[in-house]
């Protein structure tokens, strides 16, 4: 019997020693230092594993399909946004210039790395119940970092503004990937959005 978890191609975390876990670790950095240099596509789990110095029958152990792999990648990527604002705190007291950094913090990182901005438009595509959960971990993760900039504001006003604020960087981030936006806009289009929702004291009380 297998010990992968369904739909996540991931071992369960109580089965993992120290070892297993620095191993799933390498194989992970591995796949995103790969993504430097080449488009997804043209990354094979072969390259990935002889980056990592594994056996490929080990790294299937840990991830049981490439976009498994990748979409941990994703995810363990997208939380390096809170440790970004720990280590290189945003500018300015008013909620609004905090979380118009943190947006355009996390535009910045896609803009180092496109193809993972090329990853979730791929997995927005797909069906496989994999692809949505992994979404909804890149949701989550990034949500719980906004909402904390926006602590002094009502909960559900907040959670609303990120709503919306999310559906912006989402489609933006999707057309300058097609390359139907230059990446000059998707900063225009969040910081405009932004002042949009914070336009008034009351603006906010409209959404």
């Amino acid at each position: 019997m297998r010990t992968t978890a369904l739909n996540t191609g991931q071992l369960e975390p109580p089965r993992l020693n120290a070892n297993q876990t620095a191993r799933r670790q390498r194989i992970v950095d591995a796949a995103l230092a790969l993504l430097e240099d080449s488009e997804y596509e043209r990354i094979q789990v072969r390259d990935v594993a002889e980056r990592a110095s594994v056996a490929l029958g080990t790294l299937y152990r840990y991830f049981s399909s490439k976009e498994h792999l990748f979409g941990e990648v994703l995810v363990q990527w997208a939380g390096t946004l809170s440790t970004s604002l720990t280590r290189r705190p945003l500018v300015g007291t008013h909620p609004a210039a905090r979380l118009e950094g943190a947006l355009h913090r996390s535009v910045r990182a896609f803009e180092r790395r496109p193809q993972l901005a090329k990853l979730v438009t791929r997995l927005e595509a797909s069906d496989d119940p994999f692809a949505i959960d992994v979404l909804n971990r890149l949701d989550a993760t990034t949500k719980d970092v906004y909402l904390e900039l926006l602590g002094d504001l009502d909960p559900e006003i907040a959670t609303r503004m990120v709503r919306v604020l999310d559906a912006v960087l989402d489609s933006s981030l999707r057309a300058w990937s097609a390359g139907r936006l230059p990446i000059r806009d998707v900063y225009r289009s969040l910081s405009d959005a932004v002042a949009l929702l914070f336009q008034s004291d009351g603006g906010s009380d409209r959404l």
